[in-house]
């Protein structure tokens, strides 16, 4: 038997839904591991999870280990004899230990020493070590002890399906000793299922066992089965999480339709489709508009002989679970936001930074800041700052706090504000997460702004930076959605001066001194991995970064700059030339300014060639840069190739005479002045 397929199955009681993606790819990833470290190759792996197992296949592992070969060094050689060229005890002590008689010892560096070949180990002899420290390494959240036994897991285990080929891996993991056999379905298929192997394991759960171990495979089936009971008319909104949520929930998916009382459309969409997917985990039906429909989808886990009775139970469930979302709308339209502000000072938005109520007026002196820089009326934003908190006080979003802002919006709209307020209120919670969608207005924009600057602020200038990967505020996040706002909404502020009208709308005196750089240091960090991840070099913003432009919308288009000029024949060559440029100036302790150039000590005609390109291509860049043209700023340079080639091959920068040296040095210095109007390309 020279290679096999290994299959190792955790089967135990239902696991929580975030961990049953997660830990397969977890153990397959720390048994792959383990397999190396002995030195036994194995070909392609695959996972499978659902609630009731995990389990890893591993195609084509190696039998036996490869003999081994190693050296060893023994004592020195005064120590292994003695004076009659005796072997002695620590000599004798050395080759036991090898396995070898005295005289099959070499000698080696003045040492005894010895090579040999130490045979491989059985596989069969180390998987139960292999799967002990896998599961060991597991990383589980709330590892849960049962029975007798110390070691823990996500849930507890009721069987173990350890195979290597057709031959079961004898051995105990987590208290259970292992087997060939598995379980199906809970309901379907209660009773044990011999696996003969590890290529046969799904095909045998799915056929015999009502269970599809493959997750990829259970999120298809569902898909699939949404798409075929939802009528040809309608769609359903499949949201991904949901999506994911369900299938690690069931692991024989029966799509089913229901619905609901129609009279609840009265109340927001919004709300009722996030009581059908957070508290009864359906999929809500919409007409081709978008408009939500009184019916729903449902995934049951059971291929019932009357689904009718399971449809009727899920329609009695969330009617009543509407009955109350109903409830919760209609008592807070009883009460305007405008009223709830007084009750603000009750809530604490952070220990040292004071309410929401203190936070609401730091929120409407800024985004009025804010919207007079971008030349906008201030009423509507802040009517709107006033009263963006006011929704967290209602019983809605109590019941559903992923409904805030969304309930401020109808709120705002059943107190007859203006949709302009409404609106605002919504949306000064987008971008929500990666990728989500951006304020659609103006006065949204601008008072998405000011919450995650006062945020930043506040929360910096405590000292309660994020570290590692723990950001409870989520910092990161904010940062991301300040620049996407200032960036993809083309906003031309100044980050630093935002930072610093956002620390100057604190009362009090913040702890952190330096809290505006610290703040603007660690908002750049963001931005330069949002572009590594859209794939801009890391050369390309640090040459822009080093010019430190203040405002993200400036940067963005100095990187689109560089961008382009790089895919120019003589920017290679530019910044070659720009870096030669910038080391000879680093070793100058005066600083020699551009203006301090005299054509009278100009000794060679490509030095004049040089200074007449300099004065015209500078007053060309200075104009195109005044315009924020820095594409065809950059583009203008590669006129420059030629003279500045020319120039370092016909002259000697650092020559005796001062007067002329110092000139030359000038003349680098308005080079290296021109060449860092955009970016510094020497970085390039």
């Amino acid at each position: 038997m020279d290679k096999q397929d290994l299959l190792l199955e955790i089967g135990c009681e239902e696991l929580p839904t975030y961990a049953v993606k997660q830990l397969a790819p977890e153990l397959n990833r720390h048994l792959c591991e383990l397999l190396n470290a002995n030195k036994l190759n194995f070909g392609p792996s695959q996972v499978f999870a659902s609630p009731r197992r995990l389990a890893v296949l591993i195609t084509d592992v190696e039998a036996c280990q490869e003999p081994q070969l190693f050296e060893r060094q023994g004592p020195a050689i005064a120590q292994a004899y003695d004076a009659h060229q005796q072997a002695t005890p620590a000599a004798l002590g050395f080759a036991k230990s090898c396995g070898v008689a005295i005289e099959e010892l070499a000698v080696k560096d003045n040492r005894l020493y010895f090579k040999g070949e130490k045979p491989g180990r059985n596989i069969l002899d180390i998987l139960p070590e292999i799967a002990k420290q896998a599961l060991s390494q597991m990383a589980i959240p709330k590892p849960m002890r049962w029975g007798n036994h110390p070691e823990s897991f996500a849930r507890p285990v009721h069987w173990i399906l350890f195979l290597f080929g057709s031959e079961i891996v004898k051995t105990t993991l987590l208290g259970i000793p292992t087997s060939n056999q598995t379980r199906g379905h809970r309901y379907h298929h209660p009773d044990w299922i011999k696996i003969d192997s590890p290529q046969n394991y799904a095909s045998i759960l799915s056929q015999s066992g009502y269970v599809i171990a493959n997750f990829n495979e259970r999120v298809a089936k569902i898909r699939q089965a949404i798409e075929e009971i939802t009528p040809s008319n309608l769609t359903a909104a499949v949201d991904p999480d949901l999506l994911n949520e369900v299938a690690s929930l069931v692991e024989w998916p029966v799509a089913l339709a229901g619905q609901f009382d129609p009279a609840f459309l009265q109340v927001p969409p919004e709300v009722l489709m996030t009581s059908m997917k957070v508290n009864q985990k359906y999929f809500p039906v919409l007409d081709n508009r978008g408009e939500l429909q009184p019916a729903f989808i449902l995934i049951s886990n059971i291929d019932g002989k009357n689904p009718d009775l399971i449809i009727h139970g899920n329609e009695r469930v969330l009617n009543a679970r509407l009955t109350d979302a109903a409830f919760f709308f209609k008592n807070d339209c009883q009460q305007s936001l405008q009223s709830r502000l007084t009750h603000l000072k009750a809530v604490t938005f952070q220990k040292q930074l004071g309410s929401l109520a203190h936070k609401t007026e730091r929120l409407v002196s800024l985004s009025a800041k804010i919207a007079q820089r971008l030349t906008e009326e201030p009423d509507t934003v802040k009517q709107a700052a006033q009263l963006s908190k006011c929704d967290l006080l209602s019983e809605m979003v109590g019941e559903f706090p992923s409904l805030q802002g969304v309930m401020g919006y109808y709120y705002a709209k059943n107190d007859d504000l203006s949709e302009a307020c409404a609106l605002a209120i919504k949306e000064h919670y987008y971008p929500r997460f990666s990728g989500d969608e951006l304020p659609s207005s103006r006065a949204g924009e601008i008072l998405a702004l000011a919450d995650r600057l006062d945020t930043l602020v506040g929360i910096f200038g405590i000292h309660q930076a994020p570290t590692g990967d723990k950001d409870p505020f989520a910092l990161r996040r904010a940062a991301l959605g300040v620049l996407r706002i200032l960036i993809e909404k083309s906003l031309p502020l100044d980050l630093e001066q935002l930072l610093l009208q956002a620390q100057q709308a604190y009362n009090f005196h913040l702890p952190n001194a330096t809290v505006v750089s610290q703040t603007f240091d660690f908002i750049m960090s963001r931005l330069k991995a949002w572009y590594l991840e859209k794939g801009v070099k890391a050369e390309t913003f640090d040459a822009v970064f080093a010019c430190r432009p203040t405002s993200p919308l400036d940067f963005d288009h100095r990187i689109y700059a560089v961008q382009q000029f790089q895919t120019l024949p003589e920017a290679s060559a530019l910044a070659a030339a720009n870096k030669r440029v910038s080391n000879i100036l680093k070793k100058q302790t005066a600083i020699l300014s551009p203006e301090n150039i005299d054509p009278h000590l100009f000794e060679h005609e490509e030095e004049r060639i040089l200074a007449e390109q300099l004065a015209s291509q500078t007053k060309a860049a200075e104009k195109l840069c005044a315009e924020t043209n820095y594409t065809q700023a950059l583009q203008q340079l590669s006129a420059l190739k030629e003279p500045v080639d020319t120039f370092f091959d016909k002259v000697m920068v650092m020559v005796e005479d001062p007067a002329k040296r110092n000139n030359r040095l000038a003349l680098l210095s308005s080079l290296h002045k021109l060449f860092t109007q955009v970016a510094d390309i020497s970085l390039l």
